[in-house]
């Protein structure tokens, strides 16, 4: 048919439709890629605009032009700020042909993560940040990321700061109470260097050949199926986090959780020791309150975990955001009572588990109001924090939560399950309360938390909390671990406050 004016037009006419079935039609009987319209723009460029990731991709793999090409930005930088999800993604997967876009800065020195703060997008924030991008960059005007989310001050700035924040902290062992100003300017506790350092895995190629060999072990070990990417069904995004995305989807007809690793869980060993030791932990629990992990994807290029799909929302959505259904008494205590119980059954194996990162984000709620634990990325068993991982990660969590033992190097073998005590008590706060720990210390300043724990302030409770329970909160949130209360007895107060406050009225 050829190159003609009106096949060329109905190839622009597709592209603008995103009717990527007639675009392929009309290139494969010859249409031009290149053709531009009335106003200017080429078919990539249309495909830019419209955020369309499936003809972008088939018309730049066959050489198609951006034009007017994208000046003073990135097109991952034009896609961020028109909330193209899928096409951002693309670009940020397509590490060949798009190597350096997540921390590219534009004409005024803002990279993508500081347009998605600008437009206090936290799904966006999410995708980049698991793609690596630089949470710290500061633009033209000296400002982060967390600097611009703070200014505009959106429904989901809270959210956005504590994504950009460093209250998820992975640090070494601490010096007891020293801190140092961060570049974006936070207080962090840091650890003293190690002295003449050597790489455990050499070469990259033996990096590689040791990572497959890990995984290939555990998954010999483990009773975890694994299931094919070709399984699953991603449909819409549920949760996020600094490591990966969680999606409702299906697998087999059976709607689960997929919880999907970014890329570098795949090519590292150092992160797939984490995945490895999340996989281990899960194989071993079977409770009522636990997640249910049903298997495992290893498929490249994101491993992914599947488990059960708990169909109502996290205890935070619940207690912050659900105000069409405001938690009663006793489903608050009924909750309190679940989590305990699957704490109570994690620090029973032998040797205990210790979760770490206990939290009303990684309890997630069934219709019925009851409770999942979930999130085990950070768990692991206490002979494992006592042997050589206490050297390299032990300060680890959600500052809000994290006992005080886990900033004192002084401590280090004498930490044990007490870290889920001392978080519960956090969690009994929240729950009972509907405020966070520490409230009156806000999400961009989370590092102050740190100098109260060292100051050893009590953790401020709520006056709206009975008495009963504020009792249970200050023995679960003793500075002296020791003197912290087993799982069983907080179960015992627990149910003994449940029938003075409600079944008795």
């Amino acid at each position: 048919m050829g190159n003609s004016p009106s096949l060329n037009s109905d190839l622009l006419e597709a592209v603008s439709n995103k009717d990527s079935s007639e675009a392929v039609k009309h290139l494969t009987q010859g249409a031009n890629p290149n053709a531009i319209d009335s106003s200017g723009r080429s078919c990539l460029r249309i495909a830019l605009d419209n955020g369309d990731a499936d003809l972008f991709r088939i018309l730049y793999e066959i050489g198609a032009l951006i034009i007017p090409p994208v000046s003073n930005t990135t097109p991952l930088h034009l896609s961020i700020e028109n909330s193209h999800y899928k096409l951002s993604r693309y670009f940020l997967r397509d590490q060949r042909s798009f190597p350096n876009y997540k921390n590219t800065r534009n004409w005024n020195g803002q990279t993508p993560l500081h347009i998605a703060a600008k437009k206090g997008s936290s799904e966006l924030i999410a995708l980049l940040l698991k793609y690596n991008a630089h949470p710290f960059i500061k633009d033209n005007d000296g400002k982060t990321p967390k600097d611009l989310a703070i200014e505009v001050n959106t429904r989901e700035t809270d959210e956005i700061i504590e994504q950009l924040s460093m209250e998820d902290l992975i640090v070494k062992t601490p010096n007891s109470g020293k801190f140092v100003e961060t570049d974006s300017g936070d207080l962090q506790v840091m650890a003293p260097k190690k002295e003449n350092s050597k790489s455990t895995h050499g070469s990259s190629t033996e990096q590689e050949e040791s990572t497959l060999s890990l995984l290939e072990e555990t998954l010999k070990a483990t009773r975890i199926p694994t299931i094919k990417n070709s399984e699953l069904i991603f449909e819409e995004l549920i949760n996020r986090g600094s490591s990966c995305l969680v999606f409702k989807g299906k697998w087999r007809g059976t709607e689960v959780a997929i919880k999907q690793f970014k890329l570098e869980y795949s090519t590292t060993f150092k992160d797939m020791e984490k995945f490895v030791k999340e996989i281990q932990i899960l194989d071993r629990v079977r409770h009522p309150n636990l997640i249910l992990l049903m298997g495992i994807c290893v498929d490249k290029p994101n491993f992914c975990l599947v488990s059960e799909l708990v169909p109502n929302c996290s205890l935070f959505q619940a207690i912050h955001k659900r105000k069409d259904h405001p938690l009663s008494l006793l489903e608050r205590f009924n909750i309190a009572i679940q989590i305990t119980q699957g704490l109570a059954y994690l620090h029973s194996n032998n040797p205990p588990i210790i979760h770490r990162d206990l939290k009303p984000e990684n309890c997630l709620l069934d219709h019925s109001y009851n409770v999942k634990i979930a999130d085990f990325g950070l768990a692991r068993p206490l002979n494992c924090l006592r042997g050589e991982e206490s050297q390299t990660t032990l300060c680890i969590g959600t500052t809000r939560f994290m006992a005080p033992e886990l900033f004192d190097k002084d401590q280090i073998q004498s930490i044990g399950v007490e870290v889920d005590i001392w978080a519960l008590g956090c969690l009994l706060i929240e729950l009972f309360s509907n405020k966070r720990p520490w409230n009156y210390i806000s999400s961009s300043n989370a590092n102050c938390i740190y100098y109260e724990i060292f100051q050893k302030k009590p953790i401020p409770i709520p006056s709206s909390i009975p008495d009963l329970l504020k009792f249970i909160i200050r023995s679960c949130c003793d500075y002296t671990p020791t003197f912290r209360p087993r799982t069983s007895q907080i179960l015992e107060k627990l149910n003994e406050a449940k029938t003075v406050l409600c079944i008795s009225k």
